[in-house]
């Protein structure tokens, strides 16, 4: 089955319809219309909910040398418009948390001369490079949304949204073991030094 339908099928049988879609590219029926209109937003959605492994992109974004902050920070980069969710800024054990998403920027006080090296969500619409957990967890952010748009009973789309926040833990979870954590040490001599606390001060 072709995967946009699927997904689609797969959302209305959470809601407990035993009808079926068969093209959401060219809708004639209206539940076809209505999960057709809404495929684009609930993907997005799905995407930021899960943040899945091939959805996850590491790339260089280029300083808006013609854009200057009022105040707070100095420097600006060009927001991509594919991002769907920024990860983090540089490598994941040398991470930096001193920036700010705002206008369509990423601010900083850093210059990166070679621009920004971002990790982030990408807008991935290639249906093939959807895995089988987020089909699943798709079918449910896709159910939620269409729910009050077909007349669904108060009650369902009730039971749907008190069941989607444990199937976005629960795929999130499946999808999260292939990356294995990053455990960032530092000595306390070197904690000392960097202001964090005092040596021999209990951190606690």
């Amino acid at each position: 089955m072709e995967v946009k339908t699927q997904v689609a099928n797969l959302a209305l049988a959470r809601l407990g319809n035993k009808g079926s879609i068969e093209n959401l590219d060219n809708p004639k029926k209206q539940v076809e219309i209505v999960c057709s209109k809404w495929w684009d937003v609930s993907r997005k959605t799905a995407l930021r909910y899960m943040m899945p492994s091939f959805a996850r992109k590491r790339d260089i974004w280029a300083q808006d040398e013609s854009y200057h902050p009022a105040f707070g920070y100095s420097k600006a980069y060009l927001y991509r418009s594919d991002c769907l969710k920024v990860l983090g800024i540089g490598p994941i054990n040398q991470k930096c948390n001193d920036y700010a998403i705002e206008d369509n920027h990423i601010l900083t006080n850093d210059l990166y001369e070679d621009g920004l090296p971002v990790r982030y969500v990408a807008d991935i619409t290639d249906v093939s490079k959807f895995t089988p957990d987020f089909i699943e967890l798709f079918s449910w952010v896709l159910a939620r949304d269409i729910a009050p748009e077909l007349e669904y009973s108060t009650e369902q789309f009730q039971l749907i949204e008190k069941i989607l926040p444990e199937k976005i833990m629960e795929y999130c979870g499946v999808d999260g073991q292939e990356n294995k954590p990053i455990r960032i040490s530092h000595s306390r001599l070197q904690i000392a030094r960097l202001g964090l606390w005092p040596v021999g001060e209990n951190k606690y």
